[in-house]
């Protein structure tokens, strides 16, 4: 996993345990949708702006679960695609 659920909890200041299950799936779905846009897989050690990005995801899921914002969600996606445009495996794309 490029983002433990502990770096999620920590970056949304969550201090219990009780949604680790839930935030363990934001994670998976988050890194999916990143490994979908780059057509490349991320381990452990993904660079800072591949795991940037999948904390953004995650946390917008999260934050925004009950009340879905179009705005802010395209500033995060956004946000989520400059941070791993560089890297994106071209060769992969069509």
């Amino acid at each position: 996993m490029v983002v433990t659920v502990d770096e999620l909890k920590e970056h949304l200041r969550i201090q219990h345990d009780d949604e680790n299950v839930y935030l363990f799936s934001l994670c998976e779905k988050a890194q999916t949708a990143a490994e979908d846009y780059c057509r490349a897989s991320f381990d452990s050690d993904a660079p800072g702006p591949v795991q940037l990005a999948v904390l953004l995801m995650a946390s917008y899921f999260y934050e925004n679960r009950d009340t879905p914002d179009k705005q802010t969600y395209l500033a995060m996606r956004l946000a989520f695609e400059a941070l791993l445009y560089p890297y994106r495996d071209e060769s992969r794309m069509f």
